[in-house]
């Protein structure tokens, strides 16, 4: 029995049964006498770690399973108090996860605009933190520098991920799509739409008549992104298919290209319909329209049911969410706010219009549809200033509920202009503003321009038993003060 084994006998059954043995002569140690048999045997296990580490040998790698090492970093790193804050951000932070997600975000922004990178030590928490906030991965480029994008690129084929060369923009090897999967290619057409729309339109149309029907429908829906009228002939196309999905689906992009032949086969139809009446008060009658033939029913307008009565105010719907909104300002003579006040309480027919603004992003007929009534879809049609405007007309006027206000509030750009502040402040304020507080905690504290930090400051000093409240304006003062801080760091 060797003597690691007789040790280990030894502590397995006791020193009284099994002494402590010798160590071997070789290694040239005596055990001290006086020691107790226990003690002895702990002295020796200490000994036998040692001996035991000290004759490892090396392991030999593969370097075949090695990665290619990093390319050299020539970007000067941020140093002194800005990457201590990054560091402060990324292991302890001081705020909650909503606010160091916006902070780690400001700390990327400003780090690029003042070229320099993220510390090659805080990599690997900054890429963990990036791997579940969206938001801070868009902004990782270019601060993480050329070790980021390394380690970025073996984190991801690490995990089965799509190639950097995707995130980067750079077009795949297209001869490659037909042989990809239906998720995989659906999700590579909908890259090469941000990217090569008319790439994308040329694989699908080359492979069109190989895939199935819910491989046409689907991604022909990638189409929405870029959509242009080049797409047209092929949607155009798609109006035959013979099935309805993918007839539906090219259909509602149609919708969306008012100087398509489908959109002036619409107004055709629509035109007809439309007689302005009234001799005093004029008011626009829009009638319902006949049964469809085969080319609008190719065209997307539904056909007679096999049972039942048919759904002609759908067929109206159709109808005018293809047609080009001039077909109403040609039928009345006049702008879109005058004709919208002609189709005074037609609301179904009103809803249909404000659904083909906002699908088209028709500045013209948005605005004078908000004049008419308040849907979030038209408001973020406008431009942000104009939004921004708009929502302070809201907000003081109180038209609309400031709950409904929320979503657009989120969606503006940030931060928010000071007449903007100001006013969402008197209204979470108010008596009953604490509900929106807290429905606005997530983004108030980033929305809020620096000069609001003072009167977030005076209002918390008031007395205030709205617990939510004061903690939303107490994260509002702590985010302008560390986004403060990080600017002065990069100055």
């Amino acid at each position: 029995m060797t003597w690691l084994a007789e040790l280990r006998a030894a502590a397995l059954v006791g020193t009284a049964r099994h002494p402590a043995p010798c160590p071997p002569a070789e290694l040239g140690v005596r055990p001290p006498e006086g020691p107790s048999a226990e003690e002895s045997l702990l002295d020796q296990a200490a000994l036998a770690d040692a001996v035991t580490r000290a004759a490892r040998q090396p392991r030999r790698l593969d370097d075949a399973g090695l990665a290619e090492p990093a390319p050299p970093d020539h970007c000067p790193q941020a140093t002194g108090e800005a990457a201590r804050l990054l560091d402060l951000l990324l292991t302890q932070p001081p705020v909650g996860p909503e606010l160091r997600t916006q902070l780690v975000t400001d700390w990327l922004k400003l780090a690029a605009a003042s070229g320099v990178r993220v510390p090659h030590s805080l990599l690997p928490p900054l890429l963990a933190v990036a791997g579940t906030r969206p938001s801070v991965a868009e902004h990782l480029h270019p601060a993480i520098g050329t070790r980021g994008r390394w380690l970025q690129g073996m984190l991801e084929s690490d995990q089965g991920a799509s190639a950097s060369a995707a995130r980067d923009g750079q077009s795949s090897e297209t001869g490659d799509w037909a042989e990809l999967a239906g998720t995989d290619a659906t999700a590579e057409l909908e890259r090469l739409r941000r990217i090569h729309p008319a790439t994308a339109r040329t694989l699908l149309g080359g492979h069109w008549d190989n895939l199935t029907a819910r491989e046409r429908a689907a991604h022909l829906a990638t189409f929405a992104t870029n959509l242009g009228s080049d797409d047209e002939e092929l949607l155009e196309r798609a109006l035959h298919d013979k099935a309805k999905g993918v007839r539906d689906t090219a259909a509602a992009l149609l919708d969306r290209l008012p100087d398509s032949a489908r959109a002036a086969r619409m107004a055709a139809r629509l035109r007809p319909l439309l007689r302005l009446n009234g001799m005093l008060r004029k008011h626009l009658e829009v009638g319902l329209p006949p049964e469809p033939d085969a080319a609008a029913i190719r065209d997307g307008i539904p056909a007679r049911p096999r049972n039942g009565e048919p759904d002609r105010l759908a067929r109206l719907d159709t109808i005018i969410r293809g047609a080009p909104l001039d077909t109403w300002t040609s039928a009345t003579g006049r702008g879109p706010a005058s004709s919208i006040a002609l189709l005074k309480g037609e609301t179904r027919i009103l809803a249909a219009i404000a659904s083909t603004a906002a699908q088209r992003a028709d500045l013209e007929w948005v605005r004078a549809l908000l004049e008419d009534r308040f849907e979030p879809r038209l408001l973020a049609c406008l431009p942000p200033p104009e939004r921004e405007e708009r929502l302070v007309r809201y907000l003081r006027s109180g038209a609309v509920q400031a709950f409904a206000l929320v979503e657009p509030l989120r969606d503006l750009p940030r931060p928010w202009g000071p007449e903007l502040a100001a006013t969402v402040l008197e209204q979470i304020t108010a008596k009953s503003g604490g509900q929106l507080a807290v429905m606005l905690a997530g983004i108030l504290p980033a929305a809020l321009p620096p000069e609001a930090a003072g009167q977030c400051r005076q209002l918390l000093e008031r007395s205030d038993d709205d617990a939510a409240r004061r903690r939303v304006l107490r994260d509002a003062v702590q985010y302008q003060s560390f986004r403060q801080s990080l600017t002065e760091a990069f100055l």
